[in-house]
């Protein structure tokens, strides 16, 4: 599980405002002052992360919620997205060039009109498999637990206002 403490913004029955620091990876690192990327993430500023959420927990406004994301999923989704529409465009291009440029004496702008068609067709492949049901019930954030500083200590403090 992929895990991030994030502060109650309100609370209406059992829906749940979270909001959470989004970090850059470059701010943790010793190289902040020395590094290109680093010189960015500073001058980008804080940003923040909003979700409405459903839980049974007793919260108020304040509380301190670890949030999380199940790792495995977000992976397989993220394959999805990223390796269908290139598997499509690599696909349907290679059937352009051998068919329709080779064998036929097509233009080549009909073989590459093809990898584009199959490009976007991966694409939506991807997007109709991730809002199946099953899968988006998987991808949902989940409140796990409230924080309690006191017995916690891996609870890290959360300063959203800046």
């Amino acid at each position: 599980m992929i895990e991030e403490t994030a502060r109650v913004t309100r609370v209406e029955g059992n829906q749940v405002d979270v909001e959470s620091v989004v970090k850059s990876g470059c701010s943790s690192c010793q190289q902040i002052d020395t590094c290109g990327s680093g010189q960015v993430a500073k001058g980008l500023g804080v940003r923040h992360m909003k979700l409405t959420l459903t839980t049974e927990l007793e919260l108020l406004v304040g509380d301190e919620v670890v949030i999380a994301l199940p790792q495995s999923q977000l992976l397989s989704a993220a394959l999805q997205v990223y390796i269908l529409p290139l598997i499509g465009l690599i696909a349907a291009g290679a059937f352009g060039q051998f068919f329709l440029v080779q064998q036929w004496a097509l233009h080549e702008l009909s073989a590459l009109a093809l990898a584009v068609i199959g490009g976007v067709s991966g694409f939506y492949l991807a997007r109709f498999m991730q809002q199946q049901p099953k899968r988006k019930q998987a991808l949902e954030v989940k409140i796990l637990r409230k924080c309690d500083k006191s017995s916690d200590p891996r609870a890290i403090p959360v300063n959203i206002r800046n």
